[in-house]
């Protein structure tokens, strides 16, 4: 449900329920909810900035194998042809 969300719907009903809090309570208690809340939000960011992290990692290791094996084996193919070019030139 929360990713098919629009942002601009998402960010407003954020804004509102923040809003509709303020009249019901004191500052103290309105400090102690909103410090509530973004402990929720460090918690959920900082768990997926990790797990973006692994990912990345993983992907870019995955990936690192493929194309380096690919590019290895092209730039050796490449590097012989050269070899074998310049030796041609010489009798």
């Amino acid at each position: 449900m929360l990713p098919s969300v629009n942002a601009n719907t998402f960010t407003i009903s954020a804004f509102l329920i923040g809003y509709l809090l303020i009249d019901d309570l004191n500052p103290a208690e309105q400090n102690a909810i909103g410090n509530w809340f973004m402990m929720i939000g460090q918690v959920l960011c900082t768990n997926s900035a990790q797990q973006q992290v692994l990912n990345n990692r993983n992907n870019q290791e995955q990936g690192d194998h493929v194309v380096n094996s690919d590019d290895t084996w092209q730039s050796l193919k490449r590097s012989m042809h050269t070899i074998n070019d310049e030796l041609d030139k010489y009798p």
